[in-house]
């Protein structure tokens, strides 16, 4: 049969309409694409602009919302109205601070991603001495401790196995029993930055404490001898610190000489960043720490963790107001 020119003509017509109309929604569509990508390389200096910096002698640039990412600190101030014109500058009109510029970089790195940033706490580095230099310097800058040293938790009670009695709306756990063993856990789980929890230790009829305080992986099943659970660490008492559930070879690892007496306050701090806790006894001042092996001992996300022994021991979360 022979076709109809005219009706081949409109088929190609309609073709070439077609493949023109799936040619502009992809157009329109990597347009879309590439203004995302583009837009925070495009914002208008005048809307957002440039801070020329001297830090400590090395020259630096950024943007001003990255200095005022976070209200009221030194960096904030210093691109307000008031304060502006009144911090020192140098001979060629830039903020000066007089301080180190591998930690300053360093802090300006992360408030460069502080916006998109679900972490909330400054990492800090892995070289001891530059950790503290870093967190001076944090502190100089009026930063709260709270982004440096960890955020407090709000945390409670949760599960519990053996003879553990909850009160204070889950804040204190109470063993209720004879000398028998028994575990209550936090209901948060713990996989990044720095958490810190504040315990108060109460016993009635002694003074030495011997409860086990650390951390335990959320997926362990629960058993009233928790402390030796393999994915277990922490301190008890007699001097002993659990490393996955075993008990030190090395009395007193760490420097631990178990000074948790009845009505300490004990800071408990998770740093998921560097894989440790450790522990502050408010009333000692001495701290201990215990480097946590994250791929054959305890794994994220982990727990508080709190075995009870003696009856009466109690531990309460004293949780920020």
């Amino acid at each position: 049969m022979t076709s109809n020119p005219v009706q081949k003509t409109n088929e190609t017509t309609d073709n070439k309409d077609v493949v023109v109309s799936n040619d502009t929604s992809t157009q329109s569509s990597s347009s879309k694409v590439q203004a995302k990508l583009m837009s925070r390389f495009c914002i208008s200096i005048d809307d957002d602009p440039i801070i020329l910096l001297n830090i400590g002698g090395i020259h630096m640039s950024t943007r001003r919302s990255t200095l005022m990412c976070i209200p009221n600190t030194v960096l904030a101030l210093a691109c307000t109205n008031s304060w502006s014109e009144k911090i020192t500058h140098d001979n060629d009109g830039r903020l000066f601070f007089d301080c180190d510029p591998n930690l300053f970089q360093f802090l300006l790195n992360q408030l460069r991603e502080w916006s998109s940033s679900t972490r909330k706490v400054f990492e800090l580095p892995r070289n001891e001495y530059d950790r503290q230099r870093f967190r001076l310097l944090c502190y100089q800058f009026n930063f709260h401790r709270d982004l440096i040293d960890g955020i407090h938790r709000h945390e409670k009670f949760h599960k519990l196995c053996g003879h553990i009695l909850l009160d204070e709306h889950s804040s204190v756990a109470i063993h209720a029993g004879n000398y028998r063993y028994g575990e209550c856990r936090g209901i948060n789980v713990y996989s990044s930055g720095i958490n810190r929890i504040i315990l108060r230790l109460k016993h009635d009829s002694m003074e030495q404490y011997n409860t086990f305080i650390g951390i335990i992986w959320s997926s362990t099943p629960m058993q009233e001898r928790s402390f030796e659970s393999p994915t277990a660490y922490g301190w008890a008492g007699g001097k002993q610190v659990y490393l996955r559930g075993i008990p030190s070879c090395i009395q007193g690892y760490g420097g631990y000489d178990s000074d948790m007496c009845t009505n300490d306050t004990i800071e408990l701090t998770l740093n998921c960043q560097l894989s440790f806790i450790s522990i502050l006894n408010h009333r000692t001042k001495k701290l201990y720490q215990i480097p946590i092996d994250t791929r054959e001992g305890c794994p994220f996300p982990w727990q508080l963790h709190i075995n009870l022994c003696e009856p009466d021991d109690r531990v309460k979360i004293v949780n920020p107001t």
